[in-house]
């Protein structure tokens, strides 16, 4: 790198720092705003920060790996999660929206009421914060720190302390407003560094033709063929075939974020109204796996051919940065690859700081404090998460094996996540039992039978969990009926609600008190169409990168988005002109 590619970076540092100073007094002002913008986002600012604090440094990283090691559809692995996110939309953005809560555990306290409900409020606050928000962050600080390895040289130790110090102060100053602010520069910037980094490799690598005359033909398979092997044996289930069907059509609903996950909540609750609540979750779906999937994958396939010897597969997209990039296209990725770490950081970090501040610290500890001291709290909560994952960050050698751990960590409580959305009778013991399983399964599998794929693992965590937490669902008394009456009549969510619908029918009209939550089989329409739109727009484009525009994957592809475009348009048009959209 030179002196060009130096001064883009310090260009880029200094401009998102003057962002978070603009912001500083604006975020300050209380804690609402700190954590949620006074809830006045619209859905273009909320869904690109979204994306944004989704595409992290590690993402590029993450994504060479799995290319490089087993073919593009691996990708399902997280492609996989386009199902969940636009369930999320068409089912669930709404009545995030509806709850008017900071934080997605608070949901817990409405749904199961101020006994058990707190008490489960208080424990999900402070392991989501302090175990999982922290793995998550220690992949995301590894890349940043095995970046900086690769373009600027030096210990593991100097990568991870200058990601960590960069996050803290921006999260600092900025709060919520600066982070979703600089979020949408942020995704700019990073979207077009890698559009331009893929145009490189790709010619470095002699073309598409080249590059598909070089790696074998099961690597550029969308979908993987189907094995020999039984469907009945663990070989199937530990193929690339069994992969897909896991990932396709359990793990989308068996994971922690299975509701949508508490950085998105965080943005769908900022939102104006419902209906920008539902827009953003929208467009988050579409650019998070349409728009941004394939730079990623052409360089990796380019990196299968011009660094083919690499051993760890994490480093060749920083790698090939330094290689084929002229100044001072070197220090636009490199700032790109900074503003995805920075998105997805201090969104973490502020997040993180609204479940101990919020639901720890001030509905526990100090209740009826000011609001300045309130965002001291956030601050301080901030300083301990930095630690406990830069501590993390310094042991852990893989993005992708963390990732996937996380997965399998939080399979079992995924389902329960949904339920209790849908069905009246999931109660505080469901989600403890189901956390308690989930954990103890995974921490088994991962201690005693580490050699298991990691499919297999993902089944037996969700089963097992799923045997756990249906017995006690039944064996434990409901949350009382005053409770569910109150979540109702605030959410007014569909589904199996019909005994608690009965008790708010009105003697003299016969008709609810409260506007209906919608209907199942319509949003089910909406959530199908959405699946077809996004999907087919992202196997599409990769067909055409591939393929050509006359191969049948493509046209195949570009009729279901098509196809999808159609559903999604009618059923936006038809949900606001029936529903609630007031904030």
């Amino acid at each position: 790198m030179n002196t060009s590619d130096f001064i883009v970076i310090a260009g880029y540092l200094l401009l998102i720092f003057g962002v978070g100073l603009a912001f500083t007094k604006r975020a300050h002002e209380g804690t609402d705003s700190y954590f949620l913008s006074n809830r006045g986002l619209p859905w273009w600012v909320a869904g690109t920060s979204m994306v944004a604090t989704s595409f992290s440094c590690d993402t590029p990283l993450y994504v060479t790996q799995l290319v490089r090691s087993g073919g593009i559809s691996l990708n399902w692995q997280w492609w996989s999660f386009a199902i969940g996110g636009l369930f999320s939309a068409f089912f669930l953005s709404r009545l995030w929206r509806r709850a008017n809560v900071v934080t997605d555990v608070e949901l817990t306290e409405l749904r199961y009421g101020p006994g058990a409900g707190k008490i489960l409020r208080t424990f999900r606050a402070a392991w989501t914060a302090l175990l999982i928000n922290t793995i998550s962050m220690s992949w995301v600080l590894l890349a940043m720190a095995k970046i900086i390895e690769v373009v600027w040289g030096g210990p593991k130790w100097v990568g991870v302390s200058t990601a960590a110090s960069l996050a803290v102060v921006y999260s600092f100053l900025a709060g919520f407003w600066g982070v979703v602010v600089t979020d949408v520069a942020q995704f700019l910037i990073a979207i077009i560094g890698a559009i331009v980094f893929a145009a490189f490799a790709v010619n470095a690598a002699g073309g598409m033709g080249e590059i598909l005359a070089v790696v074998e033909p099961e690597f550029v398979h969308l979908i993987p063929r189907i094995p020999v092997d039984s469907i009945f044996t663990f070989s199937f289930w530990s193929s690339a075939f069994g992969g897909f069907i896991v990932y396709a059509g359990i793990q989308w609903w068996a994971n922690l974020n299975s509701d949508g996950g508490g950085k998105v909540i965080q943005r769908m609750s900022a939102a104006k109204s419902e209906s920008h609540a539902f827009g953003a979750t929208l467009w988050f779906s579409f650019a998070h796996y349409a728009l941004r999937t394939w730079p990623w994958i052409l360089v990796a396939l380019a990196s299968i051919v011009l660094l083919p010897d690499l051993v760890d597969h994490e480093k060749a997209y920083p790698t090939l940065i330094l290689e084929i990039l002229p100044s001072p296209w070197k220090g636009i990725l490199v700032a790109g690859l900074i503003a995805a770490f920075m998105s997805t950081i201090d969104t973490q970090l502020n997040w993180g700081a609204s479940y101990l501040t919020h639901d720890l610290y001030r509905n526990q500890i100090a209740p009826g404090k000011s609001e300045k001291h309130y965002l001291l709290a956030a601050k301080i909560s901030m300083l301990v998460l930095i630690l406990i994952t830069s501590f993390m960050a310094y042991y852990i050698s893989s993005v992708t094996e963390a990732f996937k751990f996380l997965i399998a960590f939080g399979a079992g409580t995924g389902p329960v996540y949904l339920l209790r959305w849908f069905w009246w009778r999931v109660n505080a013991w469901t989600e403890v039992s189901a956390m308690i399983a989930s954990t103890l399964i995974s921490s088994a599998l991962y201690l005693f039978v580490p050699e298991v794929a990691f499919t297999v693992k993902v089944l037996l965590i969700t089963l097992g969990s799923a045997l756990v937490f249906l017995p006690v669902t039944f064996l434990t008394r409901p949350t009382p009926d005053d409770v569910l009456l109150a979540f109702y009549k605030r959410i007014t969510p569909p589904g199996s609600w019909g005994r608690i619908r009965s008790l708010l029918l009105d003697l003299q009209s016969n008709r609810l008190n409260v506007i209906p939550g919608g209907t199942i089989v319509f949003d089910l329409l909406g959530w199908i169409g959405g699946i077809a739109f996004t999907l087919g727009a992202t196997l599409g484009i990769g067909s055409f990168f591939l393929f050509g525009w006359n191969d049948y994957r493509s046209i195949i592809s570009f009729i279901a988005f098509l196809t999808g475009a159609v559903v999604v348009y009618f059923w936006f048009r038809r949900s606001f002109s029936k529903i609630n959209t007031k904030t």
